[in-house]
């Protein structure tokens, strides 16, 4: 038996990349727990971008604490695969603005990718410090490879680089299936390898934890047959059920 803790930047990410490697560990009898990083509240002295409340009226969630009812979809998620769950506080990149000034991160869909550097660095060190702080002696830490370049999965991959010790890494989907992906380029070659078989059972778990983030449906799949097929074939095709680590 081991413990494991997932990092997911955003509420959904862990569980839509890796939702039946997990129900499967818990299955087994190992500790899985999913630590969201960028689950905080925007700042209350701002109002919102333009982009921001688009995206809150496309969630349907209504006007008042949007990470609270994105927590709430997580947490019922999490409860159907398993998994414990803990939250950070970094806001999501929608929410956050250049320090010292009014301009926001992230105006438009493409400023979700970027780098930290140099005006977002001063968000690595407290995220950090929060996994040191937290992450109990014999875990196995599990953070994402940062595939797709959104802000938020560097930030996430990049504090746990700076623990200096061994992680386990994933794969994000849907981004690995949205633009090309060669495992060369983020894959070192010899690293030690876990993987699972997927049984029919944790598939479908996998695809009723998706189902729970009724919020981002209309930004993932078409409709909810659409995400069944989806994650059928990721998963037939070897997908969400390899961990590597370096």
């Amino acid at each position: 038996m081991k413990n494991w803790v997932f990092l997911s930047p955003h509420f959904d990410d862990a569980v839509l990349s890796a939702g039946g490697m997990i129900w499967e560990l818990a299955n087994r009898g190992d500790g899985v727990e999913i630590w969201t990083i960028c689950a905080g509240d925007p700042p209350s002295c701002r109002q919102l971008t333009d982009y921001a409340q688009m995206l809150h009226i496309f969630w349907e969630l209504g006007e008042t604490d949007v990470p609270y009812s994105r927590s709430l979809e997580d947490a019922a998620s999490c409860r159907l695969l398993g998994a414990g769950y803990r939250r950070y506080t970094v806001p999501d990149n929608i929410y956050r603005y250049l320090p010292g000034t009014d301009e926001p991160v992230t105006k438009v869909p493409d400023d979700n990718a970027g780098p930290l550097e140099p005006n977002e660095s001063y968000l690595i060190p407290p995220v950090t410090d929060f996994l040191r702080k937290n992450l109990v002696e014999g875990y196995q830490l599990v953070t994402p490879l940062s595939v797709g370049h959104h802000r938020d999965h560097v930030l996430t991959r990049t504090a746990a680089d700076r623990l200096g010790i061994p992680l386990w890494y994933f794969v994000e989907y849907p981004y690995v299936t949205r633009e090309p992906y060669d495992p060369a380029e983020w894959i070192p070659p010899g690293v030690e390898t876990f993987s699972l078989e997927l049984s029919a059972a944790a598939v479908q778990a996998w695809k009723d934890a998706i189902a729970c983030y009724k919020s981002q449906m209309i930004f993932l799949f078409p409709d909810a047959p659409e995400m069944h097929r989806a994650i059928e074939e990721y998963a037939s095709s070897g997908g969400g059920c390899a961990l590597w680590k370096f």
